[in-house]
């Protein structure tokens, strides 16, 4: 049968979901809904509504920074010499317009997407942290809002949105603005990173039966290689606005070159950051693409597998671009031959995709209808801001064009043509699904077109203009540079794109209230989520689906067909458990069901902990830094009520029954797979940011005539070796501590947990008084501002693996635990493990290093 055959049948018989009795049915909606009411609205977290929330909010910073700003700024360089707005507003007005696109608007509203639909195109009823999903949401909300609300105080940040060294220093930057800056969007990258770990997670673990690797829709994998990226990419750059405000608010030296800093260490960690997340905002838009663009057409994607591949390379050889941005610099020849021959080969992997999504089209039969403009307009105008790409990847070229008006031209064809099309596409695409409305066609057409005109109006002029010498981040010029006619019709395209995202919010408001009725799969879609009712139910699936092909709506009969112990199991879980959020847990590789887990309920702690996070960094920004002490407190009681064991809603006796009878662990206390990937993947960010010191340790070590300076004595190698032989003997200890409530000792886990917080608190303390015994300070030389970061970082994480150790004590105290429920045991054995590893090196780091010149 063919593929357009088959969409026209997956259209007529879309699976329901409810394949269980109605009442089951009912009684699992009513379990997973959130509770009614305000309360119920700030406790909730739901995946529907955490993705929404965090859709709309990126839209409405969208409208405040992308669009507003973008008008004055155009409006004032519409012709030469104008002052319809001075140059300090035109410095605030740029720095806000790629501040709150970068990090307050593109990354959230793929985030939202990606929690939103994911759960149901991969056949599973929930995210596996809903807390950790609400916590991101509320965090890059206050975040966003805390670096607006420097507009009251009329300290608007005006040094780049990335705020380089020494403008951003208190030199050049002495009052708030730039505080507003780091702190107010380091809240917001908090819950960047923690959205990110989500993802990760419930793509690898939380999937149907037979969801194998390779049928994982497209999308998925875009998300969680974007994922991946996040927390590779956001840490470093958390880390390089930690040393920023350390230099500016308690007069550190990292970035100050006459006390042995280096303002090039901060370009260094943004860029890390900065190019990578030109990726991470792209690959989720072809993920977008590639679910889409088969559907329209009719066809199966051509290149699966290639298109897989690609997108692994483009993050990889994402992290070596960051230089890219650097080439005016004055780095090595050598240095400059490497990322510019890295800067033309990512262009390989995103000429695969080209190559991938044209055939597609060229086999299949299109449907012009809104959705597949917006994926035709992307690859047009991503191909010519790719092919600009390519240019300024040359260093002879980049030298001339570098921060002139070529390279915004640039940027903006990428990230405009290369996300917002798509982005667009997706929500036209999946609007129908959760409001069980279809989007207006003619309203969607007009949208498309004036977007489509308006972007290529704006945007492709300032490529001519920097030809001609215009330079970036300048807010007016003089007649006669040829400049004007290209400004003029810049703005002009800038005033058609207006009225096009207009026509685009007036097309939501009016199908949402008077649409046509969508269905199931209005387009005849291959992927899981089309096989639920419009609008879909709060657990989507009653019977989980199980999956046998990567298209499974166009070639299964029945979703809920497999071998005789998985439709049992799936059908089991449609009549029990109903007491409890039970969701399922598959095989990273296979999609084979490995566990049974209760996922987490409404909770008021997210938005507790989300409020000692801002707390912390508003006490640094207002001077109140004693607020800093109960902040951190906050944290410590909401994340501790976060994840307290509470009582299973089940005996042991009943979770061993089903078991027995289906072959797959039942974990109604808690999942032990879930958290072990959460603590993985916490020790990653870990292991990144604690990277992340080191590079700033030996960047400035390297750039420095003498480590440590003259005059300054090295440090006592004893107290490293005596704190050092306490963290590997408390590790020793929680160790042992687990081995002996494996077999149900728990007298013996008592003595190992606090065994390991004793000496773990003795190394705490003992390498907290050498440190303060020094001699020196942070703010004498770049050498003491690393030396008692890196240990506080140390210190840092120590401190909170041994507040873990004691709940830990005190939760087996209240007998908790028991030889088949202690998962909160082995992670943390587990992080205690990545203590000692971070102890290891970085106080050999800090006490040997002085030593080794």
């Amino acid at each position: 049968m063919a593929d357009d055959d088959r969409a026209d049948d997956a259209r007529r018989t879309a699976s329901s979901p409810a394949a269980a009795e109605p009442e089951t049915h009912e009684t699992l909606d009513r379990l997973w809904a959130d509770p009614p009411g305000l309360i119920g609205r700030i406790k909730s977290v739901q995946n529907d509504v955490i993705g929404l929330r965090l859709m709309g909010t990126g839209f409405f910073f969208l409208l405040l920074g992308g669009s507003f700003d973008s008008l004055l700024m155009r409006v004032q360089l519409a012709w030469p010499e104008l002052d319809l707005i001075s140059p300090q507003l035109y410095n605030e007005l740029f720095t806000n317009h790629g501040s709150v696109t970068m990090f307050l608007v593109i990354l959230p509203i793929f985030e939202g997407f990606a929690i939103m639909v994911l759960p149901l195109i991969l056949g599973s009823r929930e995210m596996p942290f809903p807390r950790l999903g609400a916590f991101a949401y509320y965090t890059f909300l206050m975040g966003g809002l805390l670096y607006y609300s420097s507009t009251l105080f009329q300290l608007v940040p005006d040094a780049g949105w990335f705020a380089y060294t020494p403008l951003s220093l208190l030199e050049y930057s002495p009052d708030k603005a730039l505080d507003f800056w780091v702190l107010g969007l380091g809240v917001a990258e908090v819950g960047a990173i923690a959205a990110g770990m989500e993802i990760v997670i419930g793509v690898l673990k939380m999937r149907a039966p037979g969801m194998t690797l390779t049928r994982i829709p497209l999308y998925a994998w875009a998300m969680l290689i974007t994922s991946v990226m996040i927390l590779f990419a956001f840490t470093p750059l958390i880390v390089g606005s930690l040393m920023l405000e350390l230099d500016r608010g308690f007069d550190f030296n990292f970035f100050d070159p006459e006390q042995g800093g280096s303002s090039l260490l901060w370009q260094h960690l943004f860029w890390i950051f900065g190019h990578p997340e030109v990726y991470i905002q792209f690959l989720p838009a072809t993920g977008i693409v590639s679910m889409v663009l088969p559907v329209m057409v009719r066809r199966r994607i051509v290149g699966y597998g290639w298109l897989v591949g690609a997108m692994v390379a483009i993050a990889v050889l994402s992290f070596g671009l960051w230089a890219h941005h650097m080439f005016a610099t004055g780095l090595p020849p050598i240095v400059l031959a490497f990322f510019a021959a890295a800067s033309m080969v990512i262009g390989i992997p995103a000429a695969v995709q080209i190559y991938a999504w044209v055939a597609t089209i060229w086999q299949g039969r299109p449907r012009w209808n809104t959705p597949f403009l917006f994926v035709v307009g992307f690859l047009v105008i991503f191909v010519i801001g790719g092919i600009t790409g390519i240019m300024v990847a040359a260093v002879p070229f980049d030298l001339q064009a570098h921060d002139t008006y070529f390279v915004v031209g640039h940027l903006h064809y990428v990230l405009i043509g290369g996300v917002a099309f798509p982005i667009f596409a997706g929500v036209y695409y999946w609007f129908p699904k959760f409001t069980g409305k279809v989007l207006g066609e003619r309203l969607g057409r007009w949208n498309f077109w004036l977007l489509f005109v308006g972007v290529n109006v704006a945007f492709f002029p300032m490529h001519v203009a920097g030809l001609l010498g215009m330079p970036r981040r300048v807010y007016t010029y003089p007649e006669g540079t040829g400049w004007d006619i290209y400004n003029l019709i810049s703005t002009i395209g800038v005033f058609i794109i207006v009225p096009g995202i207009g026509l685009f919010i007036l097309n939501v408001w009016r199908s949402y209230r008077h649409g046509e009725e969508a269905g199931p799969n209005p387009w005849g879609a291959d992927t899981l989520e089309w096989a639920v009712p419009s609008p879909p139910s709060e657990h989507g699936w009653s019977v989980a689906p199980i999956v046998h092909s990567r298209h499974p709506l166009w070639d299964q009969d029945d979703l809920h067909e497999g071998d005789t112990a998985t439709e049992g199991l799936v059908q089991g879980m449609a009549r029990w458990p109903l007491r409890w959020r039970a969701a399922l847990i598959v095989g990273t590789a296979d999609g084979r069901p490995v566990e049974i887990f209760r996922v987490a309920d409404p909770s008021i702690w997210p938005l507790i902990a989300a409020f000692g996070t801002l707390g912390i960094f508003t006490a640094e920004l207002t001077g109140i830094r004693w607020a800093v002490v109960p902040s951190v407190l906050t944290i410590v009681v909401a994340v501790i009520a976060w994840n307290r064991p509470v009582p299973a809603p089940m005996t042991e006796e009943e979770e061993i029954a089903f078991e027995t009878e289906h072959g797959v662990p039942v974990r109604a206390g808690g999942s032990v797979v879930v958290a072990s990937w959460g603590t993985a993947v916490a020790a990653l960010f870990v292991g990144i940011a604690f990277t992340s010191f080191l590079l700033g340790y030996f960047y400035l070590r390297l750039d420095a005539p003498a480590w440590p300076p003259t005059g300054l004595p090295r440090p006592d190698l004893l107290v490293a070796a005596a704190t050092s032989a306490l963290a590997v003997a408390g590790g020793l200890a929680m160790h042992r501590g687990l081995r002996r409530i494996r077999v149900g000792d728990q007298a013996g886990l008592r003595t190992g947990v606090a065994v390991a917080l004793g000496l773990g608190a003795a190394a705490v303390a003992l390498l907290c008084i050498d440190l303060a015994g020094q001699p020196f300070g942070p703010s004498d030389h770049a050498y003491g501002s690393i030396v008692f970061s890196l240990g506080g970082f140390v210190v840092t994480v120590a401190a909170g693996t041994l507040i873990a150790c004691a709940m830990t004590l005190v939760w087996s105290l209240r007998g908790h635990y028991s030889e088949r429920r202690h998962a909160h045991v082995v992670n943390v054995t587990r992080f205690y493990g990545v203590m000692v590893v971070v102890w290891l090196i970085g106080i050999g780091t800090d006490y040997l290093g002085p030593y080794l010149t």
